[in-house]
């Protein structure tokens, strides 16, 4: 299963993931949270607290291609340089764009705050022509990083909103964001933005399984034309099938996923 001898692991372990999620891979979306070029684990949205996922050589692609050695096909990256304001990791979000094959699929969340330069839409014409016939881009605009609601209007100028997914981004429990949810989503929703996702960061890097939001489950019922997708805190297949049952479409997950993960499952089965 592993065709990448880059990743240095024993191929046992992705085939202990593989068959542990095989029935919800399709449903999967393995994040990435990239600071300085190297993927690290996200703890509670307490950025400083990261760390390099350890298991795995440097290098912007090696997550990737871990969780593609597993059967995922969907990737979402936090450029955690871009959301913290220190500038977009350009060079390398290219280098994870340029590893895509086709049929897969690459959110890209590098903290949109309002304005769009003519260089933003020079790189992201760049990033849309250096992926590989049959794979996509998605661009997230996300609330906890935006001034106002009006960066909607202003992604739109440059990127269809069939492109476009609005993250609505809470902290246990409360809205992260100028406004409030709700009108952000009722302004996606006027605007044919299609896709949302409901994360509330708190529970990110944690086990303790997803988080029981009665907020989330009436934005998912009042709008029922979107496409949700929500994560944090995932810890095996049933809570996938649990999540799947309120609505959602897809999940976002990567603490379960982790070579640890399946290290540590071994160990215990052992």
């Amino acid at each position: 299963m592993n065709d990448d001898p880059s990743l240095r692991l024993p191929s046992s372990l992705q085939q202990r993931l593989h068959q542990q999620w095989k029935p919800k891979l399709n449903r999967l979306i393995g994040v990435m949270d990239l600071m300085n070029g190297v993927a690290v684990h996200g703890i509670a949205g307490q950025r400083s607290r990261y760390r390099p996922v350890a298991e795995l050589p440097a290098g912007e692609n090696a997550l990737l291609r871990w969780y593609r050695s597993i059967g995922v096909r969907r990737f979402y990256v936090a450029d955690l340089d871009g959301l913290m304001s220190n500038g977009r990791q350009d060079d390398a979000l290219l280098n994870l764009a340029a590893e895509l094959r086709d049929g897969e699929t690459l959110w890209i969340d590098s903290g949109w705050r309002g304005s769009v330069s003519q260089a933003d839409r020079d790189w992201m014409s760049q990033m849309r022509s250096s992926i590989t016939a049959g794979s996509d881009i998605r661009w997230i605009i996300a609330s906890e990083s935006a001034d106002s609601i009006d960066v909607l209007d202003r992604m739109l100028e440059s990127i269809p909103a069939s492109q476009l997914t609005l993250s609505l981004d809470f902290r246990d429990g409360q809205f992260v964001g100028p406004d409030s949810a709700t009108h952000w989503m009722q302004s996606a929703s006027d605007r044919n933005i299609r896709e949302a996702i409901l994360l509330d960061v708190a529970a990110v890097g944690g086990q303790s399984g997803p988080r029981d939001c009665e907020t989330f489950s009436r934005l998912v019922r009042q709008f029922r034309g979107v496409n949700w997708i929500t994560g944090g805190g995932i810890r095996c297949p049933e809570d996938v099938r649990k999540l799947l049952s309120q609505g959602y479409s897809e999940v976002l997950i990567a603490s379960a996923l982790l070579p640890s993960s399946a290290a540590d499952a071994a160990s215990k089965t052992s």
